[in-house]
């Protein structure tokens, strides 16, 4: 009868501890992922500040633009140049990263030419920036609501596309000259 009872509480001590050992790698895998989840978030936390930093930049230029005003959009594009030197593409997935980072090299090259150009060529580099611009929210998402909008008139009548945070038409293609030309055609989240 003793043996058996010695047998019962040497069972009832071992599964105890595999029990025990269970909790702590439990809570050793919980605790791994909950770090892995903090520094995805810290990632898409950097990744959203970085887009928003450009999509604010490429606002001001698109003022700019709209404005009439060759000297701040030059400014303009040598920042949004600067910005998106700073944006780092391996925040996104492996799979992205060559693709976003051939992007934000194609739109810093277009703000360097827009920093360094008389108005009507800027207004041409700020289509293909524009282009990019979407590009990037497609990948990257936006952290605020964007509205792609279209001029139906610009390069005779082909059109010409921008992003703007705001659904009211103002055209950074022809300015003063046609202020209210375009439309809205989609949202971009």
């Amino acid at each position: 009868m003793n043996t058996v009872k010695l047998k019962i509480g040497v069972l009832a001590l071992g599964l105890l501890s595999m029990g025990m050992m269970s909790c702590k790698e439990t809570k050793k895998n919980t605790d791994q992922n909950a770090a892995n989840a903090q520094a995805q978030g810290v990632a898409s936390e950097q990744e959203a500040t970085g887009v928003a930093l450009i999509i604010n930049d490429y606002m001001k230029l698109k003022d700019a633009l709209v404005g009439d005003n060759q000297e701040l959009a030059a400014k303009a594009g040598e920042t949004l140049a600067g910005t998106l030197s700073t944006m780092e593409a391996n925040t996104l997935a492996d799979s992205k990263e060559a693709e976003l980072q051939a992007i934000i090299d194609a739109a810093k090259e277009s703000a360097n030419q827009i920093a360094k150009s008389a108005i009507t060529q800027q207004r041409e580099h700020f289509e293909g920036l524009s282009d990019n611009l979407v590009s990037l929210v497609a990948i990257a998402g936006t952290p605020m609501p964007l509205y792609q909008q279209f001029c139906p008139m610009y390069k005779d009548d082909k059109g010409g596309m921008w992003v703007s945070t705001e659904k009211a038409v103002l055209n950074p293609y022809f300015g003063s000259q046609m202020l209210k030309c375009g439309f809205v055609q989609k949202e971009l989240n």
